[in-house]
This record gives structure tokens, sequence and C-alpha cells, in this order.
């Protein structure tokens, strides 16, 4: 007999709960990032190093403020389908107790004629 499926729903709830801060954090990490690239201005200069440094330094900036930003919708996006995972398990256990019962209130009314009422 296979091993009976066992989900520790309250144990995805705090894994879930954990993920949230984190996904905060980095939001807010991904904005200060942009605010401070934005404040800094031009500071390169418009000489051919100040252009070269820009040149290299503005999609880099760029893509590390979108990375930052990625990870912390993924950790988020994590979160909420933790969350998720948690309730389906708990409605599918609450349906499972639900038909459990039925089952055994039918079964302990002497169940049904048989034979699927066929003559």
């Amino acid at each position: 007999m296979p091993e009976p499926l066992r989900v520790d729903t309250e144990g995805i709830e705090r894994a879930a709960a954990v993920l949230l801060p984190v996904a905060e954090k980095l939001r807010l990490l991904a904005e200060n990032t942009g605010r401070r690239i934005e404040a800094l201005g031009d500071p390169a200069g418009n000489d051919s190093f100040g252009r070269q440094f820009k040149g290299k330094h503005d999609p880099s900036a760029l893509l590390v403020r979108e990375g930052v930003t990625g990870v912390g919708k993924a950790v988020a996006q994590a979160q909420e389908g933790l969350e998720k995972m948690a309730a389906l398990f708990e409605a599918a256990e609450q349906g499972a107790k639900q038909t459990t019962t039925r089952l055994n209130t039918h079964i302990g009314e002497g169940g049904g004629t048989g034979g699927g009422g066929r003559r």
C-alpha cells in the first residue's frame, strides 16, 4: 500500500511568511538604487573618457536595477504561490474529510441495496 501524502501546510505558510519581507527589501533596494543612480546625474563628464565610462556604466546600472527588481518580483510570486499551495492542500483535506464523513454515515445506515439498481 502506498504511503499517504502528508503535507505540512503550516510549514508552507511559515515559509511564505519568511519570503514576504525579503521581497519587500528587494523592492526597496531596487527603488533606492534607481534613485541614487538618478541623483548622480551625469558624473562622468562630457569628454571622451566620460562618454566611454557612461557608455559602459549606464547599461550596467540599468541591468543591476532590473535584475534586483526581477528577483524581488520572483520572491514575491514564490511567496504568493506558497500561500495558494497551502490553501489548496487545506481545501483538499477538508474535502476528503467531508467525503469520508458522508461515506461513513452511508455505511453506518446499512448502505444501499447494491447491484446498481439493475434486475
